[in-house]
């Protein structure tokens, strides 16, 4: 057996398009850190199904909490945070890891946390104030989420870290052309308004693109038929594919062989998919919200956008089509960018080493609280 200690990374990892399920599977699909130092395990804190069956889930995560520490290998639960629900599941696994002896760090992936934090009642507000307040260290995905946590919750900069997202590198495949000459563009994600997909459906239309020989493919959940019925009203149907949710691997098999990649979100964190595009080389089209203009240069790595700007994303699309050059420069820019900052070891170092930051160098020194309640109730008996 493995003298290595526990590390749980606990997100939901069974939801369609879940961003942060998939960051945390790619993790947990290496077993163990970089320094081999902890195992990695997958904590599941709500299910892909029914909401109903969420407290089921969050039942049997604090037990294997509980199960880990009495077994004296708990070393970190990494929580892994977003809006809403979200916020109420890791507020209960984080009180189980701490009274369990373990140490906490909360990751903050919530694009729409500083909205969700807004509209919270005073008791939703100290809820979240006691979350950021008692984990051992937070973690977020950009300097943006660092300077809103500190100032919101009074965080010390020195227990917040800022850590990129990583993705496994896109296996080389040759890019296919096809025979028509078409322009591919693709947009990957859930299908909603916040995502801009309106937008760049209005954009698609615009007359200066409907003689163009073009076709974008849209893959992702949410309400599609809604957006299937926009595109036949604006009568663009027949250049749009809606492919639905699509698998990572199918994911990367449309991004290899598309010519841009298209985001035009009004609110983003990191997204996976635009570093995903990155690691195949393939052009980014994007608006410069979250930590997005952190990482990413206009006219260098993408081509950024402005939020609800339909004229300026027909104008960008029209930009690649007419000038290749400019996509090449672009695409060798994000691969140069991934390979330093975006790769999954890059991304699974940090980590690693924030756990092992956290945890004592003596096994003992993190055993659950219970333990030595237990012994002095033993010693008073005797």
């Amino acid at each position: 057996m493995s003298d290595r200690r526990t590390v749980f990374l606990a997100c939901p990892y069974g939801q369609v398009g879940g961003g942060m399920g998939s960051i945390m599977a790619y993790l947990a699909s290496l077993r163990t850190d970089p320094s081999g130092q902890f195992d990695l395990k997958p904590l599941e804190s709500r299910g892909g199904g029914r909401i109903a069956l969420s407290p089921v889930f969050l039942a049997a995560a604090v037990g294997r909490i509980v199960a880990e520490a009495a077994r004296g290998r708990l070393a970190v639960v990494h929580l892994n945070l977003a809006e809403r629900g979200s916020v109420y599941r890791k507020a209960a696994l984080l009180a189980a890891t701490k009274l369990a002896g373990g140490r906490a760090l909360l990751h903050l992936h919530a694009a729409q946390i500083v909205q969700f934090h807004d509209s919270m009642g005073p008791a939703g507000k100290l809820l979240l104030r006691w979350m950021f307040r008692s984990a051992d260290h937070c973690v977020v995905l950009g300097d943006v989420w660092r300077r809103w946590v500190a100032d919101t919750f009074g965080i010390k900069p020195n227990r917040i870290s800022v850590v990129y997202n990583g993705v496994p590198a896109t296996v080389a495949k040759q890019r296919t052309v096809p025979a028509d000459g078409k322009f591919r563009l693709l947009f990957v994600g859930n299908l909603l308004e916040r995502k801009g997909v309106k937008d760049l459906l209005q954009a698609f239309a615009a007359p200066s693109l409907r003689s163009r020989n073009i076709e974008l493919t849209m893959a992702g959940g949410g309400p599609v038929e809604l957006y299937r019925g926009m595109a036949q009203q604006l009568g663009i149907a027949e250049r749009i594919t809606f492919t639905g949710w699509v698998t990572q691997d199918e994911a990367r098999s449309l991004m290899v062989n598309a010519d841009a990649l298209i985001l035009p979100a009004y609110d983003e964190g990191l997204p996976l998919v635009i570093l995903e595009a990155l690691a195949s080389a393939t052009p980014v089209i994007c608006t410069p919200v979250g930590s997005i203009p952190e990482v990413l240069a206009d006219g260098e790595t993408a081509l950024f956008v402005t939020p609800g700007d339909e004229a300026g994303i027909e104008a960008a699309i029209t930009k690649l089509m007419d000038d290749p050059a400019i996509g090449r420069t672009i695409a060798a820019g994000g691969s140069a960018l991934y390979e330093r900052l975006f790769t999954m070891q890059a991304f699974a170092r940090s980590i690693g080493s924030l756990y092992a930051m956290l945890t004592p160098r003596d096994a003992a020194s993190a055993a659950p609280v219970w333990k030595p309640i237990q012994e002095a109730h033993d010693d008073r008996q005797r």
